[in-house]
């Protein structure tokens, strides 16, 4: 490869999700489907771990991914409190109804509702693409505004 070509080959970025769900049928079915379309995938069983997990992680988790009911708290209880901790990350709330009381609540970006638990796969990936897009060009514009 000569040295303009080589100056300008592709580079891969991947992006972090944090899958969060107490259920391990469904956690099992997001991560493939995430995994087979280029995520890597940080799974947590709980929220307690889940928190646990993005502290530990830090700016490398690009969205969390959380179900409905965790073990130890609802989805809408986990994401006040990742809210309340003060990270930015994007997060999509998997539900069967939309969770209008998490956009309402979030005070960083979040994204309502998915129409089923576990979500079709198409679904699930154009939302996870739309908030995480989302979040980037956000982000843009306070740079460039600062």
């Amino acid at each position: 490869m000569n040295g303009y070509l080589q100056k300008w080959k592709r580079v891969s970025v991947v992006e972090s999700i944090l899958l969060v769900d107490g259920d391990e049928t469904t956690r099992d079915a997001m991560k493939f489907i995430l995994e087979l379309n280029g995520y890597r995938v940080v799974e947590a069983r709980h929220g307690i771990e889940a928190l646990q997990v993005l502290n530990e992680w830090g700016g490398d988790i690009q969205l969390a991914l959380c179900g409905p009911d965790l073990p130890d708290m609802t989805g809408p209880e986990w994401l006040g409190q990742l809210r309340f901790l003060g990270p930015e990350v994007p997060a999509v709330m998997l539900s069967e109804k939309d969770c209008l009381e998490v956009t309402e609540m979030a005070v960083g970006p979040a994204y309502g509702g998915m129409p089923a638990t576990p979500p079709a796969p198409a679904k699930l990936l154009e939302r996870i693409r739309r908030a995480l897009d989302d979040h980037f060009f956000s982000r843009c514009e306070r740079a460039t505004a600062a």
